[in-house]
């Protein structure tokens, strides 16, 4: 499994930290600065048999959460949850966890 280390801004690269290494770019939106990301021995092979079955029910859950929030009664259901709790910034993020933890 692949160990990736978030770095600080900074205006240039001289060199890469090691041969096994990637560094892959991209700029924060809040203030436009370019932010490098290490990723310390990259695992190149395919997906194991948990992987695909986590992302299959993840595609699942997020099917289902779908239905759930175009059914009014159950959205009410949800939202009254939803707006008790703190940790899910999303009235979608939240059912999907909620529908996710269920399988």
């Amino acid at each position: 499994m692949a160990l990736i280390k978030n770095s600080t801004p900074f205006d240039s690269v001289k060199k890469k930290f090691s041969g096994s290494d990637e560094i892959h770019f991209r700029n924060r939106k809040k203030d436009n600065a370019t932010i490098g990301v290490r990723v310390k021995h990259p695992y190149n092979g395919g997906n194991s048999e948990a992987q695909l079955a986590a992302r299959n029910a993840l595609k699942q859950a997020q099917i289902e959460a779908s239905t759930i929030l175009a059914d009014p009664a159950q959205r009410a259901n949800y939202e009254a949850k939803f707006n008790a709790q703190k940790k899910y910034l999303t009235l979608r993020g939240h059912v999907v966890a909620q529908v996710y933890a269920k399988q």
